[in-house]
């Protein structure tokens, strides 16, 4: 009796929430183009790609949707216990420690670029961002 009043309460309690109108099917949902720049700023070597997102995705989205369409872009992640995604490599050149390189996440508006507080798991891109990728070092 107890476990079928509490599903009655938590189907109640979620009532309110289907009447907001929230779109739940990915196929209603509006697709955004975007642009993404590879940039390795060791060998000054720079390549685009023309990708979307879809409304409310996030960068990790994005960077799949360009691995799958085989158009040489590739990439690699690993999953931290406790901060989430973290880009390894693109196109098979990964941070290192011992040569003290990363790939830093960034977003270029009127020509400036401003590093991403947040990483690929997160961050939602918006509709024509561009999106760079710059493969750098910390030590300068």
């Amino acid at each position: 009796m107890t476990l079928r009043m509490t599903g009655l309460l938590c189907f109640v309690a979620f009532l309110p929430f289907l009447a907001l109108g929230l779109e739940t099917n990915p196929v209603d949902f509006e697709t955004y183009p975007v642009k993404l720049t590879i940039f390795n700023e060791l060998t000054n070597e720079k390549t685009p790609f023309s990708s979307s997102v879809i409304e409310g995705g996030v960068l990790f989205g994005v960077l799949n949707n360009l691995q799958k369409s085989n158009n040489g872009f590739s990439f690699t992640y690993s999953i931290h216990d406790d901060f989430g995604i973290f880009l390894e490599s693109v196109n098979r050149v990964a941070g290192s420690n011992e040569d003290q390189t990363y790939w830093e996440l960034l977003t270029e508006s009127e020509g400036i670029l401003i590093r991403l507080d947040i990483g690929v798991g997160c961050y939602q891109p918006k509709k024509d961002e561009h999106i760079v990728l710059r493969f750098t070092t910390w030590k300068k």
